[in-house]
């Protein structure tokens, strides 16, 4: 009789982590790449997540449309529309009745001192500019373009956090994770997978437009809806300034051509004897 073997456990790639800006996410994902993390393989199954989802959970998972990879993350809870501060998308969970939620006390947490509004995470822009200050679980995702090298094929890299923000000032962030403080990040392999970040991405994947044809010198190409068209070439401006101005003082001595009766007067009375 064949028994299949046992599935691993899904363990969260960080157990206890806040990431607040790209920079730490990008931390976090050299630490995969490197092999110091272990991204999720697949989705969590329901023992998985009563155990894992918790606040200062981080999972990293690749976009995969393989049937055993991960498509989309899910972890079967409910949550609110998306909100994005950058360069985060946030998502309140929806526990029981959502009245019974609002009439509750509201807490006040502060993360930065001062008057100056600067945030020094997204999850501390996210908690002032909402409307119902979440006291529940707060999920966190980010997504990247691992670029592994050159001639690579890009991957999408994602990063799904949760926290609560009665808890969040006691989760380490990366610069006081003795794993993740110390590691430097590449420049170049990872970019922002927002939707209108792939027209940048897709056209430093295309390598640089061709060059057009040269003109000639002190002859500017003319300009067709705003750019260079080559095959027309305009005179040069020492040229125009001269055309134009043979053709002011040039018209002052032109002679035109006298029909030939009035020649005929004019010789008529240069003949004529001086009385």
């Amino acid at each position: 009789m064949f028994y299949a073997p046992a599935q691993d456990t899904q363990r969260p790639t960080h157990s206890r982590l806040h990431v607040r800006d790209a920079a730490d996410a990008h931390r976090v994902f050299e630490a995969v790449r490197q092999g110091l993390l272990k991204p999720v393989q697949r989705r969590l199954n329901e023992m998985e997540r009563s155990m894992y989802i918790a606040s200062g959970s981080l999972f990293v998972w690749e976009e995969s449309d393989d049937e055993m990879g991960l498509k989309r993350w899910t972890d079967g809870r409910v949550w609110s529309q998306s909100r994005m501060r950058e360069p985060y998308l946030f998502y309140d969970e929806k526990v029981g009745d959502e009245t019974a939620n609002e009439q509750s006390p509201k807490c006040t947490f502060r993360f930065v001192e001062g008057p100056s509004r600067t945030w020094s995470s997204s999850a501390q822009s996210h908690y002032d500019r909402s409307d119902r200050h979440p006291t529940g679980l707060v999920k966190q995702a980010y997504s990247a373009w691992v670029m592994t090298s050159a001639n690579a094929k890009p991957r999408k890299w994602h990063l799904t956090a949760y926290f609560t923000y009665a808890d969040l000032p006691n989760i380490a962030t990366t610069d006081q994770d003795p794993l993740l403080r110390g590691l430097a990040v590449p420049p170049g392999v990872y970019r922002s997978g927002k939707a209108r970040s792939r027209t940048s991405d897709a056209t430093l994947a295309a390598g640089p437009p061709s060059p057009s044809p040269p003109s000639r010198p002190g002859t500017p190409s003319a300009r067709v809806n705003g750019k260079k068209d080559p095959g027309v070439v305009l005179p040069s401006l020492q040229t125009a300034i001269a055309n134009s101005q043979y053709a002011v003082h040039g018209a002052h001595h032109r002679t035109l051509p006298r029909m030939a009766e009035d020649q005929r007067m004019i010789q008529m009375l240069n003949s004529r004897p001086i009385l």
